[in-house]
């Protein structure tokens, strides 16, 4: 009875052990394989995705740059100082990439809109020159980051240069 037991319990480790192998070959999708809409590196989910990671990493950059920094003189008095200058840009930036999604209709019309990524681009690249050195955070340098990639990704869709 043991040894039909053991029996068993070998055959069912050897079967998921060869099993294993063929479920996880059958999960990997590569969605570059299939582009049914025609663009070459980047798919209208990657804009959709893109659009929507830039109005993430803005507000989220806007909420950085409006908490400020406190700084204290003589110990008592606390100052908080705060960059309206900056945020005002980032409510530019974020202005121009609603319009973006409006004018792409949510990535699915491109032509349409490549004037408005121009303005995105444009507005994004400025925005992360003026904030990459002032700043010295570490989430602002996090959500720049982000920023950069998404503006990368929207380059490559509408075929515009970024400069850097």
């Amino acid at each position: 009875m043991r040894k039909n037991i053991l029996a068993r319990l070998i055959f069912t480790a050897v079967l998921l052990i060869l099993a294993l192998p063929i479920v996880t070959s059958a999960q990997i999708y590569n969605r570059n394989d299939y582009n049914r809409y025609g663009y070459d590196g980047t798919d209208r989910r990657d804009v959709q995705q893109a659009i929507r990671q830039l109005d993430i990493s803005s507000a989220r950059l806007e909420n950085d740059l409006n908490y400020g920094r406190t700084r204290r003189v003589f110990g008592i008095f606390q100052f908080r100082t705060v960059d309206t200058s900056a945020i005002d840009r980032i409510r530019d930036f974020r202005r121009a990439v609603r319009d973006l999604r409006m004018a792409s209709r949510d990535g699915f019309a491109l032509g349409a809109s490549v004037d408005e990524a121009r303005i995105v681009l444009d507005q994004g690249i400025q925005l992360d020159r003026d904030l990459r050195l002032r700043t010295g955070n570490g989430s602002v340098d996090a959500e720049l980051a982000d920023i950069r990639s998404s503006l990368h990704i929207i380059a490559d869709a509408y075929d515009l240069r970024m400069p850097y």
